[in-house]
């Protein structure tokens, strides 16, 4: 069946290609006309000598004064309705904004499409030949998450099913609905299905398994999505969840797919709980190959907003392994934070990453360290506090005080200090930031 008839056949497109208001059609770039959205429109800003914030989705309800906070402190975020994204680009024409899809499910929670959170799942349940099954036929349910896994797998380079031209020709169509430069392709790697789906199957009970016969099926799938959004006037950007990146087994799946993706539980799996030495490595060694290739991280994670020893530790692994393009996005209990540490002015690093973590080991200081234009980095993942009893000149320490939510005024609380010291001590799980004295 031809795509477009297939995709007729859903009901979620008509005969003519087009979304039932014309939508698609309407929002696609002519071969004379510059695109209005995607990398062809608007770029990842540089962030060689800032710190820059991706935000998560944001509160459904906005003061003006938000709205303009938000267009002058964050670089962009997802899942916003097209009347929003056309608010907030009069405000600040290259914010960016990222259309929500999962990766490689199907299942009953909504997505945008132009201003109506819509659901597919009605009419992909129609193709059973799409959905992955087990040896005695059964579809495979994420049940934490309510969505079933597709069939994603290729044979001599081309799709087995129709799931992977759907994703790619639905992905499409509501970008250009929902005028986003991009995707965001949730619940893309192993992390989110090992030990987790029912009925238990051994490619995602058992890591050879899963290494043999899941992920290079991955990689493929990947690419396909990233050279079908790659092809288009837009050159939309495709950014998969690349989850915690902590799995050691898992060495198959292609990190550099893609334009990059995000980190979800950058640096710590979450507030006041923290990886092993050897995970946090692990991590940092990962992240470190992406920003080395020059590819887009989202570092997202979670925290409590009074713990400043976790949020420092946060900030100063982002400050470790940042690249050319490389975001923070550090949550409490809202999208809508700021936490007056993303102020700080190290200026640009002094050389580019190096997909080496050792690189940044100082021995005598038993820390990681990374220099930048104005000062540096030190960043302790151990147990047990870290003194520095000489630092070989006076340097000024920065500390943070409050931070938090962004209420109806839209103003940000909090502030940096400084102290001058010639010694420092980090303590467990933390990082310090000294700029130096002019």
């Amino acid at each position: 069946m031809a795509l477009v008839a297939l995709l007729a056949a859903t009901g979620l497109i008509s005969q003519n290609g087009l979304t039932q208001d014309g939508v698609a059609q309407r929002n696609t770039p002519s071969m004379n006309s510059k695109p209005l959205v995607g990398a062809a429109a608007r770029q990842f800003p540089d962030t060689r000598d800032k710190i820059a914030i991706f935000t998560d989705q944001l509160p459904t309800e906005l003061t003006d004064a938000q709205w303009h906070f938000i267009s002058t402190h964050y670089i962009g975020t997802q899942k916003m309705p097209r009347s929003w994204a056309r608010h907030i680009r009069q405000l600040n024409p290259a914010f960016i904004i990222l259309h929500y899809q999962l990766a490689l499910g199907i299942g009953p929670a909504p997505f945008l499409e132009g201003e109506k959170w819509i659901n597919d799942f009605p009419a992909v349940t129609q193709h059973e030949d799409w959905f992955l099954h087990d040896d005695t036929g059964h579809r495979l349910l994420q049940p934490d998450w309510k969505w079933d896994v597709m069939d994603i797998r290729f044979r001599e380079g081309k799709p087995q099913t129709g799931f992977p031209d759907y994703w790619l020709s639905t992905a499409l169509q509501r970008m250009r609905a929902n005028e986003d430069d991009g995707c965001f392709a949730d619940s893309y790697t192993q992390d989110i299905l090992m030990n987790q789906l029912k009925p238990g199957f051994r490619w995602f009970t058992d890591a050879a398994a899963n290494q043999a016969n899941w992920l290079p099926q991955l990689n493929q799938f990947g690419a396909f999505c990233d050279r079908g959004f790659h092809q288009q006037p837009e050159h939309f950007y495709y950014l998969p969840n690349l989850g915690g990146m902590v799995t050691s087994w898992d060495k198959t799946t292609d990190l550099l797919v893609g334009d990059g993706g995000m980190n979800e539980g950058f640096c710590a799996p979450g507030p006041q709980t923290y990886f092993s030495v050897g995970d946090w490595k692990l991590q940092m060694s990962r992240l470190l190959n992406l920003a080395s290739h020059e590819k887009i991280i989202l570092c997202q994670t979670s925290i409590k907003e009074t713990d400043l020893n976790h949020r420092w530790f946060v900030l100063g692994s982002y400050l470790l392994v940042k690249g050319r393009h490389s975001y923070l996005n550090m949550m409490h209990q809202s999208s809508l934070e700021w936490y007056p540490e993303y102020n700080l002015d190290l200026g640009p690093y002094q050389s580019e990453p190096v997909a080496d973590l050792g690189t940044y080991w100082n021995p005598e200081w038993k820390v990681f360290r990374r220099d930048y234009a104005k000062g540096m980095v030190l960043v302790n993942p151990g147990e047990t506090a870290i003194s520095i009893p000489a630092l070989g000149q006076t340097m000024s320490l920065v500390e943070a005080a409050s931070g938090g939510a962004i209420k109806g005024a839209g103003q940000a609380s909090g502030a940096l200090n400084t102290s001058q010291v010639q010694s420092v001590t980090i303590p467990a799980h933390s990082a310090r930031v000294l700029l130096k004295i002019h």
